[in-house]
């Protein structure tokens, strides 16, 4: 347990350290090897290693050195290149700066800092500040698109991408308990050299107009975090009540604001640059907006049925719960309910396929969840369980636990009774397994094809077994057993689907090394091409784990405190 705990706790030292600090000034120094090495890159690095330091906790003094070390980091890169030499004028012609250059561009940089340091106080949620980041960075890669000069521009075609990658570093600082302060200042330090040498430079009439819409004007819709600080009269602005009132919280309303003055601030580009037909697609951030609020919960509610836990001795998948046990575990727990008197139990076993059935058919997920046992038959369901964080001993096939009880049945002398498979298919199971096991007592077989579902209860009744294989495939199996379990009146229903065909001998089942490989479905689809159809739901589970991971890890992010300041 020592030796495997040890790299988790060298991970978050190092995270919980000073190597998360250095993480963003690592990531930029890949800048050299896209766009060849400048002399403004010292400046960029110079800054990015001022603003990698933390700043005092107290109050007043952190106020002071966060505007040290804003005005330190925009004079570094100033003095290295980054200025901002001339403006376009909107009536023609340029106006040059001359010896107002250095401190217009200090004092750009320096405004950017601290209204990204004031949107952080303002809401310090982490997930918020990440989604702010995120937001800005798409914005940047987006005017690449818009504006020409920035893409003729190295620097500015290749920084949004890094800053891109930082916002990636940023989720996995956040997810391991770090700090994120440095990150969002390197990436509102990285803005605003971006703007400064993709627009600022760029002979449009918008130079100065772009990069202020794109960047200042969304940070300026909480503006009072600028003053929150300086000012104790100043409180963080509410969220106004009619939003409030519909259970919109501070952070969602200030991202809802972002996105729709940023998509206004690039219509704003795109139709200066190019033309209205370019920018009129900005409006369509409104509806979009309206769309997201009102799916907000539908989309709550297929998260909580994606949620993965351990509730009541059971793991949770996709609203399925599996009991965390290994073959001879779930062979102990189905003898226990043999002998308990007077109760009838039902055991299941669910594979990938059908636990995407489950997630379509409530019935059926109402089945799996009250069932006695529930065990995964696949190896789809493990490797969920294991991607998800929660994972399942091992892989408890339906067929193996079958096989299991029968040889215990042998033993102890438990009556069983083969119901499922097509005429003839449950006698030649019952000769052959006889064979295998000897002393095993099979009081009685029937097809699975029947009509009248109530057509085996008299059969079942006069053998009285004490466990009932019940192979006719999902779902119809799980719906016969959970409609009958209480009027058959038998200790053990276990669903089995095709194990019947096998013990038959009509069907073959895949060798030791496609089950180890976790392959037999593939070698399963290989003999029965009518089971080709499965791949296509396989790839949707697929696809629906990968989702459900990525709900959980936001889901993580979003229920992590809010930043100290």
């Amino acid at each position: 347990m020592e030796h495997r705990s040890l790299p988790i706790i060298r991970g978050r030292a190092l995270v919980n350290g000073r190597f998360y600090r250095i993480c963003p000034l690592l990531l930029s120094l890949i800048l050299p090897v896209i766009v060849g090495w400048r002399v403004e890159l010292l400046g960029l690095y110079a800054g990015l290693l001022i603003l990698s330091f933390d700043l005092p906790q107290q109050g007043r003094l952190r106020s002071v050195a966060g505007v040290a070390a804003a005005l330190a980091a925009a004079f570094t890169a100033t003095v290295a290149g980054f200025r901002i030499d001339f403006l376009t004028n909107p009536a023609g012609g340029y106006l040059y700066l001359h010896a107002l250059s250095i401190p217009f561009t200090v004092l750009w940089i320096f405004v950017i800092l601290r209204l990204r340091e004031g949107l952080r106080s303002a809401v310090p949620r982490p997930a918020v500040q990440l989604a702010i980041d995120l937001v800005l960075v798409v914005n940047a890669l987006l005017l690449i698109l818009i504006s020409p000069q920035t893409r003729g521009e190295p620097v500015a075609r290749a920084l949004p991408f890094v800053l891109l990658g930082i916002v990636a570093i940023g989720l996995i600082i956040a997810l391991r308990g770090g700090r994120l302060a440095v990150v969002h200042r390197t990436i509102a330090f990285g803005l605003a050299i971006y703007g400064i040498s993709g627009v600022m430079k760029g002979p449009v009439s918008l130079s100065l107009l772009a990069p202020l819409a794109l960047i200042g004007l969304p940070m300026m819709t909480v503006s009072h975090a600028l003053l929150a600080p300086w000012i104790r009269a100043v409180r963080p602005w509410p969220v106004p009540r009619w939003f409030a009132a519909r259970g919109m919280t501070d952070g969602a309303f200030i991202l809802s604001a972002l996105a729709l003055a940023s998509a206004f601030a690039l219509g704003i580009v795109a139709t200066a640059h190019l033309s209205w037909k370019f920018g009129l697609p900005a409006l369509l951030i409104v509806p979009v907006l309206v769309a997201i609020n009102l799916a907000h919960p539908l989309v709550s509610d297929r998260l909580a049925r994606w949620k993965v836990e351990v509730r009541a001795g059971r793991t949770y998948l996709f609203g399925v719960g599996f009991h965390n046990l290994t073959l001879a575990a779930a062979c102990d727990r189905v003898e226990g309910m043999i002998h308990a008197s007077g109760r009838a139990h039902m055991v299941v076993t669910p594979n990938s396929l059908s636990l995407f059935r489950a997630g379509r058919d409530r019935t059926l997920r109402h089945i799996y969840r009250a069932a006695n046992l529930v065990i995964p038959d696949g190896i789809g369901v493990v490797w969920a369980s294991r991607f998800l964080g929660l994972p399942l001993v091992e892989r408890v096939t339906g067929i193996d636990l079958a096989a299991e009880l029968l040889a215990r049945a042998s033993r102890e002398g438990y009556r069983v009774f083969l119901l499922g498979g097509k005429e003839g298919v449950a006698e030649q199971a019952a000769a052959r397994l006889q064979e295998r096991f000897p002393g095993l007592s099979i009081v009685g077989t029937e097809h699975g094809y029947f009509v009248d579902d109530t057509w085996p209860l008299a059969a079942l009744a006069a053998a009285n077994p004490q466990i009932l294989l019940v192979g006719m495939g999902v779902p119809r199996q799980e719906r016969w057993m959970a409609k009958h379990a209480g009027r058959a009146g038998i200790p053990v229903m276990i669903g089995v689907g095709g194990a019947l065909d096998i013990f038959a001998g009509s069907s073959i089942r895949a060798s030791n090394r496609w089950q180890r490989l976790g392959l037999e479905w593939l070698y399963r689809i290989l003999h029965q091409p009518r089971r080709s159809g499965a791949v296509w739901t396989i790839l949707r589970f697929i696809v629906q784990v990968i989702a459900a991971r990525s709900a959980t890890v936001l889901q993580k992010l979003t229920l992590l405190p809010p930043e100290e300041f």
